[in-house]
């Protein structure tokens, strides 16, 4: 028998309940501990003294299970957009920060602090062909600013893009581009050059002094 009987001590989750051998070459000896979660476990007498053995491992997959999965989503789209838009506003490391974190912009403390938070108000991802979008370029990542987009509609969300009114509805320059048939950079050009909507939008194109 051991020199100290741990015989009914409890080191964390493991009670030691049985010893079974001694181990000269460790100076110490092996314990049968049952643990909280109903498990059989043996350990080595000094680790549970020290308290570095607090459990059968449940407790370790438990916590690790917790922090990865807690959701249920972990490696899902929606989690690594989640994942990505915190990095680029708030890792100064991530390539993109200068153009997201180093301009201002930030992911709300609701959405931070939170991916079930940020699922709850965007909801799943509607296909493969969307991403996450802020509605103002220059706001923050946040309720009311974001919606899932394609590719096609964030081009028509840039710092780039103007918004025009013509015969009273209001579209963005490359939705009336593709309505009129004339290129985008035509329409730029012109208006470049001073002309107003009406006129870049009814003059004819004549040849390469549009462009």
């Amino acid at each position: 028998m051991p020199r100290t009987d741990l015989t009914g001590q409890r080191f964390g989750r493991l009670v030691a309940i049985q010893w079974l051998r001694a181990d000269p070459k460790q100076h110490g000896s092996t314990w049968l501990c049952k643990c909280d979660c109903g498990n059989g476990y043996e350990a080595f007498g000094p680790a549970l003294s020290k308290g570095t053995i607090l459990s059968c491992g449940c407790h370790r997959r438990a916590v690790t299970t917790a922090r990865n999965t807690t959701h249920g989503m972990a490696g899902t789209p929606e989690h690594r957009t989640w994942k990505r838009m915190k990095s680029r506003c708030h890792n100064p490391n991530n390539a993109a920060y200068d153009r997201y974190g180093g301009r201002g912009i930030v992911v709300c403390d609701r959405w931070r602090e939170s991916f079930e938070n940020f699922y709850a108000d965007m909801g799943p991802r509607p296909s493969e062909q969307h991403s996450i979008d802020r509605i103002n370029n220059d706001g923050n990542y946040e309720p009311g600013n974001c919606r899932w987009a394609t590719d096609k509609q964030q081009s028509r969300n840039t710092r780039r893009n103007r918004l025009l009114t013509y015969n009273g509805e209001t579209l963005f320059l490359d939705e009336w581009a593709e309505r009129l048939s004339i290129s985008k950079h035509t329409l730029q050009t012109r208006l470049w050059r001073g002309w107003s909507v009406e006129e870049a939008f009814e003059t004819p194109i004549r040849g390469h002094s549009d462009s």
